[in-house]
């Protein structure tokens, strides 16, 4: 096989070309190998971090209504509630028939027992908004 005498004429090609033929490419490899074991050996780490999400789950039963009408009077009049709650990350609603769920997530850090009592508040300040008929709202605090 021949030996090719390639002169690239690229900014990389260059750079790679001295790379390759460099004494201190080696050395770099190794340093930054050990570099790497070192940050791995000396930082901390947790395979299973603790980070608290609080929030609440809501349920809402109306006995004899449909998915769609528990959607309409239910879960959509509660997720506009639940935004206006401060510290609210996520709002999640689902309407089954008989039932609705909705999940409402604060951000990470936030108290739990102060965000279950906001969302708890919120709620029984705007009881008036369910339709008669419809059930006590149950209130459980989300578990993650």
């Amino acid at each position: 096989m021949k030996d090719v005498n390639f002169t690239p004429t690229d900014f990389a090609g260059r750079l790679a070309k001295t790379f390759i033929h460099s004494p201190l490419t080696l050395t770099l490899g190794f340093f930054i190998l050990a570099i790497g074991y070192l940050s791995l050996e000396i930082m901390p780490r947790e395979e299973n971090p603790q980070m608290v999400v609080s929030g609440s789950t809501v349920i809402i039963a109306l006995p004899g209504a449909s998915a769609k009408e528990i959607e309409k009077i239910i879960v959509n009049p509660l997720e506009r509630k639940l935004k206006e709650v401060k510290g609210v990350e996520h709002i999640y609603g689902r309407a089954m028939d008989n039932v609705g769920i909705v999940n409402a997530a604060f951000f990470i850090g936030e108290e739990k027992e102060g965000a279950n009592l906001k969302i708890y508040d919120k709620i029984m300040q705007n009881a008036d908004i369910f339709p008669s008929g419809a059930m006590e709202p149950i209130i459980k605090p989300l578990r993650y």
